[in-house]
């Protein structure tokens, strides 16, 4: 029943049946509502205003912060998706809809709100759940962007619009390029969709050049860690990708500051492979992907400057571009 309709019974009723309904009412309130609201009802009953306080707003947001804290720690016990006492059989599949509630509501959190910080790094904490799920089974689907309703593109754009609203922080930029380096993938996207998503992300120069700054830190701790490794260490496959996915990351920076050159020499520094044929195929794919045709031609003749072998039909499309371009 909506309150205007409560209002219109309560006008026709008489003072017996309407403080009946009232008390009625009361005795289904748990006691910690009957200890919030009683304050309030002694105001009213006095006549006296009722002004709403600060600390009500602060106190949802501390139930929903600890209701998405539990949700996530059962999520990555995986009681949402093995045999437990923990949640129930029959509330297991329900774990979809908590997840779309619990996005919707955090998305309305605006970045005036006391609690803007902390709603972001729930969200986060969110998306990185459901990235770690398309990887691990914590939940009964092969695709669980999907199941929640969520193209992962859109949710990831939302998670980083939300965290740079209030500007740029090398720690929010570092923790961005993780979930898109390394964050598990829905069905129906690459890294290199969540790779762009992030860049769009950083609206200024510095914004970029810390991104710059950040990927090569994370490259560097990398390397470190592999050349401590021996040559058959199954440890060193994770790395090595993770360290490619990071020269991809810096080849499209360069490309976003205009320092092209500069990328793509030291994409060929550091981008892993047995031989630099496989290197040049993969950053002439990883352009083709973006439709970055100049970058394309800058890398090919990189390519070509230092006799570096291409297939035949990226030859074919190196012609192709240079006669469109002349």
């Amino acid at each position: 029943m909506k309150v205007q309709e409560l209002r219109q019974l309560m006008e026709s009723a008489d003072m017996e049946h309407l403080m009946k309904a009232f008390v009625e009412s009361y005795k289904h309130l748990q006691k910690a509502q009957k200890e919030e609201i009683d304050p309030v009802l002694v105001d009213i009953l006095k006549g006296k205003e009722v002004v709403k306080k600060k600390t009500e707003v602060a106190v949802e947001f501390d139930d929903l912060e600890r209701q998405i804290k539990v949700f996530i720690e059962n999520a990555y016990a995986q009681n949402y998706f093995a045999p437990n006492r923990v949640i129930p059989k029959n509330q297991r599949p329900k774990w979809r809809f908590l997840v779309k509630n619990f996005i919707k509501e955090l998305e309305k959190i605006e970045p005036g709100d006391s609690n803007y910080a902390r709603a972001v790094k729930l969200l986060t904490d969110i998306y990185a759940l459901i990235c770690q799920a398309c990887n691990v089974y914590l939940f009964s689907t092969d695709d669980p962007f999907r199941s929640i309703g969520w193209e992962q593109d859109a949710l990831f754009e939302l998670v980083v619009r939300k965290t740079f609203v209030a500007g740029y922080v090398r720690e929010d930029i570092s923790r961005l390029l993780l979930l898109s380096v390394t964050g598990g993938l829905s069905m129906e996207t690459l890294h290199i969709n969540q790779e762009a998503v992030l860049i769009g992300g950083l609206k200024t120069r510095d914004a970029k050049y810390m991104a710059v700054e950040e990927v090569q830190k994370l490259i560097g701790e990398r390397t470190g860690k592999l050349e401590k490794l021996k040559k058959y260490d199954s440890r060193r496959y994770h790395l090595e990708e993770e360290v490619n996915g990071f020269c991809d990351v810096s080849l499209l920076l360069s490309d976003a500051l205009e320092e092209t050159v500069k990328g793509v020499e030291y994409y060929f520094q550091h981008y892993i492979s047995d031989n630099l044929e496989n290197v040049l195929y993969h950053a002439l794919r990883l352009l083709d992907d973006i439709d970055a045709d100049e970058v394309w031609i800058q890398v090919y003749e990189y390519g070509m400057r230092h006799k570096i072998k291409s297939p035949d039909h990226m030859q074919a499309k190196y012609e192709q571009l240079k006669k469109q371009n002349s």
